[in-house]
């Protein structure tokens, strides 16, 4: 392997909830800290800020819809989707969110720090264009704009994994015998399932290949793979891209 000082600056690790993106990080980042490199991980996920207080004030008043798990548990998200003028003042307003958040990450790396990013700019726009219910967004101007604040010279992994064994990593952390209130995590007031519904998931999938599609990045698809396999795997990528 080529000098740890070599490796890139900026690691954008994408993929569908589930995929094992959260894991992989957790190794690359332990790996490198143990080889002395200054390195942070970063989270970047919409919704943002306003966005955010806007969604649970939309759930609160009733504007909302929902999406049902396979243990029917609600995930209530804004019903923005039912107008071109809401879908449009959503986008803005999260494209406004998100910028401080990536303006921080940019100051890590002008300090000396390399990133891992377990979530980053095609996760925001990837969660945008799900609650529009709008596929265009992946290439409307907003994205465009949001995609030039990725770091020059970023490696890409993409990790994929069928719904099949996302259910199956997921729904281990509760059963449906379980109480209501110990199958949830909540986001403010709005309860989330920590097994996604199906149709979130297929929707992330297709959307982060279309996306894939336009980066030189490194597809795994964590189904086929374990954890130690895959992990291998980044390694060797990302010594190639050294």
């Amino acid at each position: 392997m080529k000098s740890i000082m070599q490796f890139p600056r900026f690691i954008h690790f994408f993929g569908p909830d589930g995929s094992g993106k959260t894991t992989q990080v957790k190794i690359l980042v332990d790996f490198l800290q143990k080889k002395g490199v200054r390195v942070k991980k970063c989270w970047v996920r919409s919704p943002h800020t306003i966005a955010f207080v806007l969604w649970m004030i939309l759930v609160k008043i009733g504007f909302y819809r929902v999406v049902l798990n396979p243990f029917d548990v609600p995930t209530k998200l804004p019903a923005i989707d039912r107008t071109r003028a809401l879908r449009s003042f959503w986008t803005i307003v999260e494209f406004l969110g998100v910028l401080p958040i990536i303006w921080r990450v940019h100051i890590s790396i002008l300090n000396g720090y390399r990133i891992v990013a377990e979530r980053f700019v095609l996760d925001t726009i990837v969660t945008v264009a799900y609650f529009i219910d709008d596929f265009n967004f992946l290439r409307g101007s907003i994205s465009r704009l949001l995609l030039r604040c990725i770091p020059k010279n970023t490696v890409f992994v993409f990790l994929d994994a069928d719904y099949h064994t996302i259910y199956r990593r997921r729904a281990p952390l509760f059963g449906k015998k379980a109480s209501l209130e110990g199958r949830r995590r909540n986001y403010g007031d709005i309860p989330t399932s920590a097994v996604e519904p199906q149709v979130f998931i297929e929707f992330q999938r297709t959307a982060y290949k279309i996306l894939a599609k336009s980066f030189d990045s490194l597809a795994i698809d964590t189904s086929k793979h374990s954890v130690e396999e895959t992990s291998k795997m980044i390694l060797r990528y990302l010594e190639i891209n050294q």
